[in-house]
């Protein structure tokens, strides 16, 4: 899909040049991100359909234009109306990716190519591209009909996991034991039409073969075409029908040799589907066949991992994002070398938070950095199913990945979640 064109902006004002972001993600970088704008000398301006939607909003300073953000005429009308010079567009939202990228696209301005990004978010997609491409990754068959469940569940055997093209945060993921299970989640991904966004959602879901294997993610970043491997997380996610991730160690404890196959492997996936510029995430399975991408995302991390980064390397990603998007030299030198990991709080089952105990004692621990907490009285809560259910997090520091993982364990043991059914 060609950009529409943007006719050429007049820049008079005496103010800094815009980063435009196209919505943003509602928790961890969100609204880190326009903050971090105004710190490098830009002026941060985000449009949004609603911004009730980001708490702690009005503290970043930014310009707030209200429009259709799912719509690329209003997007670039609103871009247009802008005053002043105009540095770059960007997002920290799976769901606005794409339209960002065309929107960077139409002016001019630094970013990936579009047909790149919406080969990312289409899971079955970059499933295709990188089957052109000889590439090794999980056997799969994407479906339409409940009907067609059976037959790929043949294709690529079972186990295997059922997962909507274009979701995020793990929702609607599912790992099968049998066909039955397996129809059932494919009608629970076509019976959505639109995702929280609005947006529409395209009626397809991809059966998979499960990857056996330990997770890891890769964080890569592009410069002019080049990727490089920042380094590679350590992934822990929950047993049973659905995979929530429950744990991130940064840098991951793993054999050079592995870290090298890993990187390699990313950069391979990166230049197959086009991506040219800034960072992204790459989830992967290091099976006795070699890596085998779980999916990619053309944007940052999630689940604080580039918190760890910044903790463990005093690299900043998401200030090397905001550089890459207005064409800035973007420096990501290691400035030192520790350990730091994530630990998501759970809820112990379904029922309605009465009150949460021992934050203060885990936040005391040495090693601690930062216990967040989102489990207030009275909410709601069920098992988790995807990250949306997560109640909160510890974030620690140390000298290696089993000192860290000590401290999140002695942490997350003292933490209580009293639940009244």
């Amino acid at each position: 899909m060609t950009p529409t064109a943007i006719p050429p902006r007049k820049a008079p004002a005496d103010e800094p040049p815009a980063l435009v972001f196209v919505e943003s993600n509602t928790t961890g970088t969100g609204m880190i991100a326009l903050d971090s704008a105004r710190e490098a000398g830009l002026r941060p301006v985000l449009l949004t359909a609603d911004p009730a939607r980001y708490q702690g909003l009005d503290a970043t300073g930014a310009t707030v234009v209200r429009c259709d953000t799912n719509t690329f005429a209003e997007l670039a009308a609103a871009v247009h109306a802008l005053p002043g010079d105009l540095a770059g567009v960007t997002t920290t939202s799976d769901f606005y990716v794409a339209l960002a990228a065309e929107l960077a696209a139409s002016l001019g301005l630094p970013g990936n190519p579009p047909d790149a990004v919406r080969a990312c978010r289409d899971k079955a997609r970059t499933r295709e591209l990188l089957r052109e491409a000889g590439l090794p990754q999980p056997r799969f068959a994407a479906v339409c009909t409940p009907e067609a469940t059976a037959a790929a569940v043949v294709s690529v055997g079972l186990p295997c996991v059922v997962k909507p093209v274009g979701g995020s945060g793990s929702e609607l993921v599912r790992l099968c034991g049998a066909v039955e299970q397996a129809e059932q989640a494919v009608r629970a991904i076509l019976g959505v039409t639109t995702n929280v966004r609005g947006q529409r959602v395209e009626p397809v879901a991809l059966v998979e073969a499960f990857l056996d294997g330990p997770e890891f993610s890769v964080e890569m970043f592009s410069r002019g075409g080049e990727a490089c491997c920042v380094g590679v997380t350590r992934k822990s996610v929950t047993s049973g029908d659905h995979c929530v991730e429950t744990r991130h160690i940064y840098p991951a404890p793993v054999p050079e040799a592995d870290h090298a196959w890993l990187a390699d492997y990313a950069g391979r996936v990166l230049g197959v589907l086009g991506i040219t510029t800034g960072p992204t995430h790459l989830e992967v399975r290091l099976t006795s066949r070699g890596p085998e991408l779980v999916e990619i995302n053309p944007r940052l991390a999630g689940g604080m991992i580039p918190e760890l980064v910044r903790l463990a390397d005093g690299r900043d990603l998401l200030r090397g994002q905001l550089d890459a998007a207005t064409g800035r030299s973007v420096d990501l030198s290691a400035v030192r070398r520790r350990c730091a990991g994530v630990a998501f709080l759970l809820p112990p089952g379904p029922g309605t938070v009465v009150r949460v105990t021992g934050v203060e004692d885990a936040e005391a621990l040495p090693g601690v950095v930062r216990v967040i907490v989102g489990a207030t009285p009275g909410r709601s809560v069920r098992s988790a199913r995807d990250a949306y259910d997560r109640l909160g997090s510890v974030i620690a520091c140390g000298a290696d990945a089993a000192e860290v993982d000590a401290v999140l364990d002695k942490a997350i043991g003292l933490i209580g979640i009293e639940l009244a059914s």
